[in-house]
């Protein structure tokens, strides 16, 4: 019986009968447990089941899912689906699922069930589809339980990444007091009564009704457990096996447990306790097994754990087998299966669920060899390090002390080439650069080997990053030679990556050629990790020779390669590089928006944030660019890397001429930073740089090996270089040129700052011209400009929900956010409104007829 349910039924209904003409929707159903979301949904798959390809999956509370899980209920069937995920190709079960949406000329509904449980894996696929899903014909429904998607939850990131115009939201509530008279009307029971108790959740009304007013009927437990009471005592039995298992269960793996099951079962289905299908069986609900599994004493539970690990074989899932294993308190068990189980999750890009299971491990780690361990550590290691986690450093750290405890080996070589990249990450220089000479000296010795090629390759790209352009020549075509030599394909494919980025930064014909075969191999043979690396790098180098047209292509490739892999570290960076070019191009609200959502995310990504924020404020006028830029500038001199210490610097600089106050001590170190950039081949860097020592008048001489668009800048030639920049599309330096012109150049100058919003660097500009005598043109005001266009459009929405007196989790609640994207965003909403508090933002947001 579904009730009260008829406006989300037909909601559904309409949403079902346009997709053949409006395409596909995805369909967000949420709501507490036992609210009513798989009654509602398996309504609506019933009534259109003749109309339409329906398949449905499922999400279980497992403490480490099972990469698919869902996917595999999905594909029972067999066809595309199931052949990639038995192949374990993650991209094919991407397409595969995206082809059931669209492949058909009728309509097509799949339906994940507790989206809330999802693995990482199963996120990835509903990202891929739910982005695509207006090219389909069919719906995505996903119900999940909104009590428990915290900010935490990454079902949060995945849903607030789908586009807007292609989600449906249901929000169910509770029954009104007439359904929960409907239900009890037979029991006896007060209405009103139930509804206190229950406030309208139809589950926990049902369950009071079904118990006919005995007094433990507001306990859930109580209640499913009275219904229990009523079967047979082998019926009782089997539930009470089947509570520990998360996940519908085969009627074989019950045959193992309980011998013949069928007439408990048939008991069990007719009391509404079990659904029961023609292979396999699942507890109508999970509130029942819950309750039924909290009503087992921790001797019992442990029992039966033990009693399913001796049922399933080994080759059920490992996820399955961890679970079961932790229940049993069977170390010993859990020491076999959980490594293969994170090597599974790892497999199919599940990053989040291998680093999970190594975590359960590590208790019991040191029961295992020594070098059985530290391989181990370093196995996670490389997931944390995909994972963006700062904690990959201490436990490579912890597997490199291992390793050094016993004779010098390959796997102490291994695990320090893996830490050249973890620490590089993470910014520590000394150390990267440490960790790479040894794994060198320690492979050397034995002459040619893949794991030296490995090592070579790890060192080259660090040298890249720190300048040491000439030196990684040499370490390139070492590196090329000796993995064609070994054929380690991995090493090549790096080396090649760091052959071309500077082949491109020397103007060399053919290097960004060379990145893009460094990425088709890498594709080629599925390293995730270095095609979105070589996508990444080729961004980096548009950037330093700006070509911003290449960058933002690159930066936005890259970015969509690794949210496609689950690499947070590559999908972080890309975004940096990409707020970059956005700010170049003169969208710094774009800009300004992706730099305040993304900032915290990784250290070395900051140092970009922090200076693309700080140099936004300063040129705008608004409040606290000083704060970003210093804590930008501590980031960029603990990562020691050159072109870091140079955007910084140049922000800095900047400031400077704005606030019109010069520090001299740190004008000295930025002049012989200068020299440095161009010495380690960083010549734009270092150009930027000295263009604006040479506007606070700090730099004297104009540099050697600087581009000539600066040194036409300092020698008077200013609309040239005003040329050159308008050619790369980067309105704000067309600016900075212009405004060390004449008298209608700066008034040009000018123009284009006030169109950009850039309040305080055109104050300066005009003050100038006005000591000049010059009569200036009037501006646009500054209160105009900011809140027709100061605000982004993601500001915008926190903005309106700060009027409606929400704290900072409820506006992450209500657009799925996290609490630190929200709070970054009410600073960047206080610096806009000239505010210092929220009530004062309001106030002046509601004067202005923004709210």
């Amino acid at each position: 019986m579904l009730l009260e349910r008829e406006s989300e039924l037909q909601t559904l209904h309409d949403l079902f009968a346009d997709v053949s003409t409006s395409g596909g929707r995805v369909v967000l159903i949420r709501g507490e447990a036992g609210i009513g979301k798989s009654a509602l949904v398996r309504s609506f798959v019933e009534s259109v089941a003749s109309s339409a390809h329906v398949y449905v999956g499922f999400c279980d509370d497992l403490q480490t899912p099972q990469p698919f899980g869902p996917l595999w209920d999905i594909a029972q069937d067999g066809g595309d689906l199931r052949r990639a995920l038995q192949d374990r190709d993650r991209q094919e079960v991407m397409l595969a699922l995206y082809d059931l949406l669209s492949g058909s000329l009728r309509p097509n509904v799949i339906v994940i069930e507790d989206t809330q449980w999802s693995d990482e894996a199963t996120l990835d696929a509903i990202k891929y589809v739910g982005r695509r899903i207006g090219r389909t014909n069919g719906l995505v429904l996903l119900t999940y339980r909104d009590e428990e998607v915290d900010f935490e939850n990454p079902l949060r990131t995945v849903l607030g990444a789908l586009p807007s115009e292609s989600v449906e939201r249901l929000e169910l509530g509770g029954l009104s007091r007439a359904a929960v008279a409907e239900i009890v009307a037979s029991s006896g029971l007060d209405p009103d009564e139930v509804l206190e108790a229950t406030q309208g959740n139809p589950f926990f009304v049902t369950e009071m009704a079904l118990t006919l007013g005995n007094e433990v009927s507001s306990s859930v437990r109580d209640s499913v457990m009275a219904r229990v009471g009523k079967l047979s005592i082998l019926a009782r039995e089997m539930l009470r096996h089947m509570s520990v298992i998360p996940e519908r269960t085969t009627r074989e793996e019950l045959a193992g447990l309980m011998g013949s099951a069928e007439n408990h079962l048939a008991e069990c289905e007719r009391l509404g306790l079990l659904d029961v299908g023609l292979e396999t069986v699942a507890f109508r609900h999970a509130l029942i097994r819950r309750a039924i599994e909290a009503s087992l004493t921790n001797t019992e539970s442990i029992a039966i754990h033990r009693a399913l690990l001796d049922v399933l074989s080994e080759q059920t899932d490992p996820a399955r087998l961890v679970h079961h294993a932790r229940g049993a308190n069977d170390v010993d068990r859990l020491i076999d299966v959980a490594p293969r189980a994170a090597k599974a999750a790892a497999d199919v890009g599940g990053h989040r669920e291998a680093s999970s299971h190594y975590r359960t491990l590590e208790p019991y780690m040191d029961r295992m060899p020594a070098q059985e361990r530290a391989r181990l550590l370093v196995d996670w290691a490389r997931i944390e390090y995909y994972m963006a986690d700062v904690e990959a450093t201490g436990i490579l750290d912890k597997a490199i002390d291992l390793y050094r405890e016993q004779e010098p080996s390959r796997e102490l070589a291994r695990a320090l080439t893996l830490a050249v990249a973890v620490n590089e990450a993470h910014a520590r220089i000394p150390t990267a650069e440490s960790c790479a000479r040894e794994a060198i000296q320690l492979l050397e010795p034995s002459g040619p080997s893949a794991d030296l090629a490995e090592a070579l390759s790890r060192y080259a790209d660090l040298l890249l990053h720190q300048g040491e352009g000439l030196i990684a020549d040499g370490v390139v075509e070492r590196t090329i030679a000796m993995g064609e030599e070994t054929g380690n394909e991995l090493a090549q494919i790096r080396a090649l990556t760091v052959k071309g980025m500077l082949a491109y930064v020397r103007s060399e014909p053919g290097g960004m050629g060379i990145v893009e075969q460094a990425r088709r191999r890498a594709e080629t043979s599925r390293y995730r990790f270095e095609e979105t690396m070589a996508l990444r790098g080729a961004a980096y180098v548009a950037q330093e020779l700006n070509d911003i047209d290449l960058q933002r292509d690159y930066a936005q490739r890259a970015r969509d390669t690794a949210i496609r892999y689950e690499l947070p570290l590559l999908e972080t960076e890309a975004k940096a590089v990409h707020a970059d070019a956005l700010m170049r191009r003169g969208e710094w609200t774009a800009a300004d928006d992706l730099a305040t959502e993304t900032l915290g995310s990784h250290a070395n990504a900051d140092v970009h944030f922090l200076r693309i924020l700080g140099l936004l404020r300063m040129r705008t006028g608004r409040s606290g660019s000083g704060e970003y830029l210093a804590r930008a500038w501590d980031v960029a001199e603990k990562s020691t890397e050159v072109d870091y210490l140079q955007h910084v610097a140049a922000g800095l600089v900047e400031e400077m001429w704005v606030r019109g106050k010069v520090d001299p001590e740190m004008t000295i170190r930025f002049r012989e930073l200068v020299h440095r950039g161009i010495k380690y081949e960083f010549p734009w860097l270092a150009g930027w740089l000295a263009f604006w020592l040479w506007r606070i008048g700090e730099l004297e001489d104009t540099p050697e090996g600087i581009p000539e668009p600066h040194v036409q800048v300092m020698r008077g030639e200013v609309s040239q270089a005003a040329a050159f920049w308008e050619g790369r599309g980067m309105p704000y330096e067309r600016a900075a040129a212009l405004s060390c012109g004449d008298t209608a150049q700066r008034l040009e100058a000018l123009e284009i700052l006030d169109s950009l919003g850039a309040d305080a660097v055109a104050a300066q500009l005009r003050k100038a011209l006005r000591d000049e005598g010059v009569a200036l043109p009037r501006g646009k005001s500054r209160s105009t400009r900011e809140h027709l266009a100061g605000l982004t459009a993601r500001q915008a929405e926190v903005l309106q929900l700060l009027g409606e007196d929400l704290t900072n989790p409820e506006v992450a609640d209500r657009l799925f956010l996290s609490p630190r994207t929200v709070e970054n965003h009410v600073s960047a909403i206080l610096a806009k409104l000239d505010s210092t508090t929220r009530e004062e933002a309001v106030e002046k947001a509601h004067l202005e007829g923004l709210l």
